[in-house]
């Protein structure tokens, strides 16, 4: 037992040391599939695709919102091995939004970053780091984080 205890504590309690029940609800950004799986499973749609660059990509919705979950930190040849996601939608309203009505948002809100891109259109960002991997439950609660985000945005720029 104290081998093993050394061992796990050598490789800094990575997945290989995470007891074998426990890893099965584990997920990160290597397994794309898994997400859009937890995902499909939380009663959502969700369909993997690829980026512009050829790194993974999940297409959502929440509450009727198209949005995108982008994959960072992939393999340069590969596109595999992320380590980053970042939940993504933008809105194209014609004639935009504010810059106070972005900034009011960032100043009041722990959950979602908003922009304005070049065409004033609003945009609503969540980073999640998985590198590390985080359990399903937490993605799940993330997950549902982003849906109440997006909602409360939405009311926020007037839709």
């Amino acid at each position: 037992m104290r081998v093993v205890m050394n061992l796990c504590a050598a490789l800094l309690l990575t997945a290989a040391c995470v007891p074998e029940g426990q890893a099965a609800d584990m997920v990160d950004a290597t397994k794309p599939d898994r997400l859009v799986s937890v995902i499909q499973k939380l009663g959502y749609r969700a369909q993997l695709d690829k980026d512009d660059v050829g790194d993974p990509m999940i297409r959502s919705s929440v509450g009727g919102t198209d949005f995108a979950i982008l994959f960072y930190g992939c393999h340069e040849k590969r596109h595999n091995r992320c380590d980053f996601l970042l939940f993504s939608v933008g809105y194209d309203l014609d004639p935009g939004v504010e810059l106070e009505t972005v900034n009011a948002w960032n100043a009041k809100q722990l959950v979602g970053r908003a922009y304005r891109d070049d065409e004033n259109d609003p945009w609503l960002e969540m980073p999640m780091v998985l590198k590390a991997g985080m359990s399903r439950k937490n993605f799940e609660s993330a997950f549902e984080w982003w849906e109440a985000s997006v909602a409360a945005f939405e009311d926020h720029i007037g839709l």
